[in-house]
């Protein structure tokens, strides 16, 4: 069987939340558009294997990345290994399109080669339902991937896509896979509009390339001292080897069919689990950090309270001092005032 090369790359799929990375990412998987989006919890990952110039298998690893602040502390670790990188922003949502100089600008610091990037204007069919003033129009997206083209220094391609109808989506993560492929061929800056191309079906290898024909000059006939017709095989002979032949190499066929369809089976598994336990550890070193961090708090507000407290009985018992001093004054001004009451009254009897 013919053999192909085969490639696997890490695709970070990075922007705002809401602008529709997961569906943008589940609508190249097939999975269909989900309208009631739920946010994604810090980074999900799924993968795709395609054919590249019908020849070559590529597996696309695809990272789908939480934009919301909380997320910020973990996405250094999942920018490594990335090949190539998918920023998308809403085309009905300028904020988002502002902070995709910040994304850029993120991925930059976390990463010393910068991969091939593909700038994507998503939710285009959304145009006609907003006011125009927050409308980020074809020109704007593409002198913003010219800008920073330029100034990263990297090859950009800028796109406009919609999750829910499907334009461009494919085209977009051929284009990346293109540029990951051939990172020489990468042109300074390419744009692409209402260009809608299917993924590339991977292709059976054909029988031709497995089958060798009996006669092909690759076979060595044995010489022999004299070729007579009493030595020749007869017609029905040569019908059962030939037979035998094509069984044989079916068998063949199917067993490297097998095998093939088991070692992707198994690849498969041992990528998502690979995937899942590197980043459950990232969690975890997370959580440890944050346990540690918890800690010291718990810690500081426990001596603060004890320190608090301490003073609160001071001050509590110097308050009670105080006031049973100015009882004891009381009393004491009391027992003079009824002593001259009673002095007056004995004054006045004896008057």
């Amino acid at each position: 069987m013919a053999s192909s090369r085969r490639w696997q790359f890490k695709i970070c799929l990075i922007g705002d939340g809401y602008v529709g990375k997961t569906s943008i990412r589940r609508k190249y998987l097939g999975q269909g558009f989900r309208s009631n989006y739920i946010p994604s919890l810090g980074v999900d990952f799924a993968q795709k294997t395609v054919m590249y110039d019908e020849e070559e298998s590529v597996r696309l690893v695809i990272w789908d990345i939480a934009g919301q602040p909380q997320f910020q502390s973990l996405r250094k670790r999942y920018y490594e290994g990335c090949s190539g990188l998918i920023l998308a922003y809403s085309v009905v949502d300028r904020e988002s399109f502002d902070n995709a100089s910040k994304w850029l600008v993120e991925a930059k610091g976390f990463m010393e080669d910068f991969p091939a990037l593909i700038i994507v204007g998503n939710k285009i069919d959304l145009r006609s339902y907003h006011p125009k003033e927050d409308i980020i129009t074809y020109e704007e997206g593409l002198e913003f991937t010219k800008k920073f083209s330029e100034r990263l220094g990297t090859p950009a391609i800028f796109i406009e896509t919609s999750a829910l109808t499907g334009e461009n989506i494919d085209r977009a993560f051929e284009q990346l896979t293109r540029m990951m492929i051939n990172p020489e061929d990468r042109q300074t800056i390419t744009t692409i509009h209402e260009v809608r191309v299917g993924v590339v079906e991977q292709e059976e290898p054909s029988e031709s390339s497995s089958i060798v024909s009996p006669t092909s000059s690759s076979e060595t006939i044995p010489e022999t001292p004299t070729i007579t017709e009493s030595v020749l095989p007869r017609d029905d002979e040569v019908g059962l080897i030939m037979t035998e032949l094509i069984e044989l190499r079916a068998k063949l066929k199917k067993a490297e069919e097998e095998f093939r369809d088991y070692s992707l089976d198994v690849e498969t598994k041992l990528l998502n689990l690979r995937n899942t336990v590197h980043v459950k550890k990232i969690m975890y070193e997370h959580l440890r950090q944050q346990l540690t961090q918890t800690r010291q708090e718990w810690a500081d507000a426990y001596d603060e309270h004890t320190e608090l407290d301490k003073k609160k009985k001071q001050e509590v018992e110097q308050r009670l001092a105080s006031i049973e001093n100015l009882r004891k004054q009381i009393d004491s001004v009391e027992s003079s005032i009824r002593a001259k009451v009673r002095e007056l009254d004995l004054q006045k009897e004896r008057a």
